[in-house]
C-alpha cells in the first residue's frame, strides 16, 4: 500500500510539473561568529543562487548577460549594456521578490550553519522585473519527462545501485520546476526488475516503454554520464537521449494544428507539440537531446554532477524557450471565435487564455450557448499562442492568414474543420458557418473583459 501510494504519488507529480517559480532544496551553507549570523549568511546566499537559477529558468541563453544583477554593487537607476537595461538587485529587493521559503535538513553549530532551502518567488513581480529589463521569458511547462541516470565508468555500468552518485544527484534537488520537467524514478525493487543500466543505454524499446507505463509518462529520457578520471581531475561528458517517446495518432488533428501554422507562414513539423507528447523537439527515438562536456578538479562529484544537470537540461529546453518567449514589446489584438459544447469547454478556454502570461487581455464581446466572440490582446507572435494554447489542451488556428482566430477543444476543432472542409468543397470557399456557430449568431450578452 505504501509503495502503491508512493508510485501514485510520483506519477501525479510527473503528468504536470510544478510551479516554475519554486526553486526547491538550494544547498546553503555559511560560516560566521555566531549561529544566527552564519543562518542569516546562508539564506541569503541561497536566495541569490535561487533567483539566478530561475531567471535563467525563465530566459534564454543569449539573453543571460543581460539579466538583473543579483547582488550586484550597481547605481539604483541601473547600467545599459547593448541597449538592455540591467537592473540591480539588493538583497531588500530579493526578499520583497520572495513569497516564502521551507528548510530542509537543518543543522547548525556555534559558528556555522547549513540546509536545504525551497525559495518561493512571486509570479507576478518576477515578470515585472523581466518587462523592465527588457527580456522576453517563458513560463510555460511541458510534461514532465521520467529521467533514467545511467553512470559509466572505468568499473562498470551503474543505474539502481547505491553506489550510483550520478542518480544520487538527481534526487538531491527535484527537476520538475523546469520548463522541461524532469524526474527520477523511485529506484525500488520494480523499477530494478523492469530495466537494467545496460538496456537502458541499449534504449531497449520493451522496458523503456514498461517504465513509461510504469509512472504514467509519454518520454523517457536516457542521462548517461561518462566518467573518467585523468590525474587530479574528473573528465564528465553529459548526453540526454531520447529513450522512449510515446506515439500519438492524430489524425484530422494533425493536419489541421500543420495548416493552421501554414496559415501563419510556418511549418509545423508534423507534430503536435507541448505536454501532451513532449514533442517541442522533434528528436527520434535514440537522437540526442543534449550534451556537454566538463573538466574539474577530482573530489567533488556530487557539485559536478549538479552542474552538468542544469546545463543539459538549459540545452534541452532551449527549443521550448524559443517556442513559447513572451515578447511585451510586441502586442497585438486578435479577433477570436471560441466554439465549445457544454460549458465546462468554454470554461476551460477561458481559463486557459486568461491564465498564459502570452495573453495581457480578454474581451468577449457576445456570447451564447454555443460560442463566443472575443478580443484578445496577445504578446509576440501568434504562433507562439498556438503552442500555449495546446499546452493546455486547446487547438487555436486561423483560417484566413491571421485575420481571426478560432479557439476550441481538439474534438470540437475537429468537427468545425470539417465542416469547413465540406462547405469549401461544395461552394468552392469555406465560410463561417458550423453546426457549432459562434454567439454572433445567435443570442448574446454584454461584453465582459477579464484581466
Amino acid at each position: 500500500m505504501v509503495l502503491a501510494a508512493a508510485l501514485a504519488s510520483v506519477s501525479a507529480a510527473l503528468a504536470a510539473g510544478d510551479d516554475v517559480f519554486v526553486v526547491p532544496r538550494v544547498t546553503v551553507q555559511a560560516q560566521a561568529d555566531s549561529a544566527t549570523a552564519a543562518k542569516n549568511l546562508a539564506q541569503r546566499d541561497g536566495r541569490r543562487k535561487a533567483m539566478e537559477i530561475l531567471l535563467r529558468r525563465l530566459t534564454i541563453e543569449d539573453d543571460w548577460p543581460y539579466l538583473p544583477r543579483v547582488g550586484a554593487d550597481m547605481s539604483a537607476d541601473g547600467a545599459v549594456d547593448a541597449g538592455h537595461n540591467i537592473i540591480p538587485l539588493s538583497d531588500d529587493t530579493l526578499e520583497d521578490l520572495e513569497s516564502g521559503f521551507e528548510v530542509y535538513n537543518e543543522k547548525s553549530s556555534a559558528t556555522t550553519y547549513r540546509a536545504f532551502i525551497t525559495y518561493r518567488f512571486k509570479p507576478a513581480s518576477v515578470r515585472r522585473l523581466l518587462r523592465e529589463a527588457g527580456i522576453p521569458y517563458s513560463e510555460a511547462q511541458t510534461r514532465t519527462a521520467l529521467v533514467l541516470p545511467v553512470l559509466q565508468t572505468a568499473n562498470g555500468l551503474y543505474l539502481w545501485e547505491e553506489n550510483n552518485p550520478w542518480m544520487a544527484a538527481w534526487k538531491v534537488r527535484p527537476y520538475n520546476n523546469e520548463l522541461t520537467p524532469m524526474a527520477a524514478p523511485l529506484g525500488d525493487l520494480e523499477d530494478s526488475a523492469v530495466i537494467s543500466a545496460r538496456q537502458a543505454l541499449a534504449l531497449n524499446t520493451e522496458a523503456l516503454a514498461r517504465m513509461a507505463e510504469r509512472y504514467s509518462v509519454s518520454q523517457v529520457i536516457v542521462a548517461h554520464a561518462f566518467l573518467q578520471q585523468s590525474g587530479e581531475e574528473h573528465k564528465l561528458r553529459v548526453r540526454l537521449i531520447n529513450g522512449f517517446r510515446e506515439s500519438v495518432e492524430l489524425e484530422d488533428e494533425d493536419e489541421l494544428l500543420n495548416r493552421a501554422a501554414a496559415a501563419a507562414g510556418e511549418e509545423f513539423g508534423g507534430a503536435l507539440q507541448g505536454p501532451a507528447t513532449n514533442n517541442f523537439n522533434p528528436a527520434k527515438v535514440g537522437d540526442v537531446l543534449a550534451e556537454a562536456w566538463f573538466t574539474r578538479p577530482a573530489g567533488n562529484f556530487p557539485t559536478l554532477a549538479e552542474e552538468a544537470i542544469e546545463v543539459v537540461i538549459a540545452k534541452h529546453a532551449k527549443p521550448w524557450k524559443e517556442q513559447t518567449l513572451i515578447d511585451h514589446t510586441e502586442a497585438a489584438l486578435l479577433e477570436a471565435s471560441a466554439y465549445f459544447r457544454s460549458l465546462d469547454e468554454w470554461a476551460k478556454i477561458r481559463a486557459a487564455l486568461i491564465s498564459t502570461p502570452l495573453v495581457g487581455s480578454v474581451q468577449v464581446r457576445s456570447l451564447s450557448r454555443y460560442g463566443a466572440e472575443m478580443l484578445v490582446r496577445a504578446y509576440g507572435d501568434p504562433d507562439k499562442l498556438i503552442v500555449a494554447m495546446e499546452a493546455q489542451g486547446l487547438v487555436l488556428w486561423s483560417e484566413d492568414g491571421g485575420e481571426r482566430w478560432m479557439v476550441a477543444t481538439p474534438s470540437t476543432a475537429q468537427g468545425v474543420r470539417a465542416d469547413n472542409r465540406r462547405r469549401g468543397r461544395r461552394y468552392g470557399e469555406a465560410d463561417d458557418v458550423s453546426p457549432v456557430q459562434p454567439a454572433s449568431y445567435e443570442e448574446t450578452a454584454p461584453a465582459t473583459e477579464y484581466r
